[in-house]
């Protein structure tokens, strides 16, 4: 695929490890209303986060990439001093920095994202996002990392694979990902009758796990060994992995402008460089690099 194009090949996802935008006062006074509410209803779509990440002089002729992201630990969360961390953070914040951006993380209602893109108050979307089954509904990147997907249970539940669940059992997906997809297909070798809720977020889907609404959490190896780290000893991630999925940056389906072509310059090199394994290893293994320098 050239870069800078919009995907259109078969859903990216790998089996090989399957069990893959002069009038009167009272009027003035209500049109002030509706614009005031109009505000503060926009304010609680999206907040801009300023990053520390670019205060050079430098800096601040660049052009700014804003880009929309929301709270999903490792990719992105707010750490202890109040700034964005994560994956996806690190990835973008190096990326735009190769490419000659000034990247400006936007915290979105992510049910809110596509009317924010095309409304132009985001340019992208860059948050653990995949083009599986949505390769013709934007414009991609090429994909900069590949990660793997599994299942994590408390050990006590008996839980160890995917042949234990049954229809008593209930597995957490996020509302709209490649797992929840294919789980509703029905091609993961799981029961029909297996329960399938899901959620707004990775972190509504741990705390569904942890307060026991569910048994099971499918997700990427990353957020599940999170999850084990966060509480050791209570969690198993399956040893079996159910697939691998690509991730890519998503822009408008009518975008139009250099910058996809620049960002899949500097993720390329940074593959190349061994720059995107140095980061996923300062969150703890459990995603490859893939995409653009490897065979995903």
């Amino acid at each position: 695929m050239r870069p800078g194009n919009k995907m259109n090949s078969d859903c990216c996802f790998d089996e090989r490890g399957h069990v893959p935008r002069r009038i009167k006062r009272a009027t003035i006074v209500s049109f002030t209303l509706i614009l005031l509410v109009a505000v503060c209803a926009g304010a609680l779509t999206y907040t801009v986060r300023s990053s520390s990440s670019s205060s050079n002089e430098a800096d601040r002729d660049l052009p700014v990439l804003k880009i929309g992201v929301t709270d999903n630990d490792p990719y992105v969360y707010v750490d202890t001093t109040g700034d964005y961390a994560g994956i996806d953070i690190d990835i973008a914040r190096e990326a735009c920095k190769r490419a000659g951006l000034k990247p400006q993380f936007v915290d979105i209602d992510w049910n809110d994202r596509d009317r924010l893109l095309k409304n132009g108050d985001i340019d992208c979307l860059w948050c653990d996002y995949s083009p599986c089954y949505r390769e013709d509904k934007y414009y991609w990147t090429e994909p900069y990392l590949t990660v793997t997907v599994s299942v994590a249970a408390k050990k006590t539940s008996g839980i160890k694979s995917l042949a234990h669940l049954d229809g008593s059992k209930t597995i957490a997906v996020i509302a709209g990902s490649v797992s929840e997809r294919r789980l509703l297909a029905g091609d993961l070798g799981v029961s029909s009758d297996v329960q399938i809720k899901s959620y707004g977020s990775a972190e509504l889907c741990k705390a569904a796990l942890v307060k026991g609404y569910v048994d099971c959490w499918m997700a990427d190896v990353q957020s599940l060994d999170r999850l084990v780290a966060q509480y050791p000893g209570v969690y198993r991630v399956f040893a079996d992995n159910v697939m691998t999925v690509d991730l890519g940056v998503a822009f408008d389906d009518s975008y139009e402008g250099s910058v996809v072509k620049d960002l899949n310059t500097a993720l390329f090199d940074m593959d190349r460089d061994g720059t995107i394994d140095r980061i996923v290893g300062n969150y703890k293994t459990g995603a490859t690099t893939g995409g653009q320098g490897g065979n995903s």
